[in-house]
């Protein structure tokens, strides 16, 4: 009988979560909007976007700024996880040429990124020194994908 207990507490466990996902689902056609960067001695970068389904990302506004005097320029790119929690990154590099000046900075906006056949779950911001050795560091991730 007690096993019974448990396996009741279980599933009423799993149905309040599921129903508090359920609520917490955005409207279709409706967009979440976030926040990521990725600040470093040498560069920052950071971006703003809206989630726009379960394996895209829209209005996506990226600032790229060089703080490094150091003659190599900044890039950015983002590092995201699928529905598996594996991570990948985008192919793009989004370069910022100012050098050595935080007043100054590269913006892109309005850019968009997807996937095909999985959904993209985290997504987080990559600022990287242009130099053989690199750096590259990865920001905060985002908060979890409402619709993946």
């Amino acid at each position: 009988m007690r096993s019974w207990k448990m396996v009741s507490r279980v599933a009423a466990a799993v149905a309040v979560a599921l129903s508090v996902v359920a609520v917490s689902t955005p409207p279709a056609g409706a967009a979440v909007s976030d926040f990521i960067y990725s600040g470093q001695d040498y560069g920052y970068a950071g971006a703003s976007f809206d989630w726009t389904g379960r394996s895209s990302i829209g209005n996506i506004d990226l600032i790229v700024s060089d703080w490094g005097c150091d003659a190599k320029p900044v890039y950015a790119y983002f590092l995201f996880y699928n529905g598996s929690l594996y991570p990948d990154t985008t192919p793009t590099h989004r370069y910022d040429y100012s050098g050595c000046d935080k007043e100054d900075y590269t913006t892109y906006n309005n850019l968009s990124w997807s996937i095909s056949g999985d959904s993209i779950t985290y997504l987080g911001v990559v600022v990287c020194r242009d130099a053989s050795n690199g750096p590259c560091k990865v920001g905060g991730l985002s908060g979890r994908n409402p619709y993946a």
